[in-house]
């Protein structure tokens, strides 16, 4: 009888960097359920879509306006940006949920958007974006008009 026995020098260390964190794993869960990646998971941010464009607000605490990249191509939306350097460094670190260093986010969009016509505003680290839909995804009021008499029907 034949005995396998798997050879240990293949075999890692067990570290607890291997194990995937809860952090990881709610990425995952959120990327799969809503189809936006993890870095946009980590950015708070809403989305509002009304009749005439698309509203966005990023919260981007200690970014300068001088620090973001923004792009917009039909329904891409890229944000690229830097966090502002944390002071404090040193020390005895109990806790850091800060973000630090560069960060980039893209969204698809609900509908196509005029990219020439965006405006972004960033106050008290509140990025807002407002976004016109292009024309092809506006709602349209079509005007009805009062037939007169004297008018031929269409079914004659």
């Amino acid at each position: 009888m034949m005995t396998l026995v798997p050879n240990r020098s293949s075999l890692a260390p067990w570290s607890p960097e291997a194990m995937p964190t809860s952090r990881s794993l709610l990425d995952r869960m959120l990327e799969e359920f809503t189809g936006l990646g993890p870095s946009t998971a980590r950015l708070p941010l809403d989305l509002t879509e009304t009749a005439t464009q698309v509203l966005i607000d990023v919260a981007l605490p200690g970014v300068r306006p001088e620090d973001l990249d923004i792009q917009v191509e039909r329904r891409t939306l890229t944000i690229r940006g830097r966090y502002a350097p944390v002071s404090a460094e040193g020390g005895n670190h109990w806790v850091r949920t800060l973000p630090r260093g560069d960060f980039h986010v893209t969204l698809t969009l609900p509908v196509s958007v005029e990219s020439d016509s965006v405006n972004a505003t960033l106050d008290a680290g509140l990025l807002h974006l407002e976004l016109p839909k292009a024309a092809e995804h506006r709602a349209r009021r079509i005007e009805v008009r009062q037939r007169t008499n004297d008018a031929t029907p269409h079914n004659s």
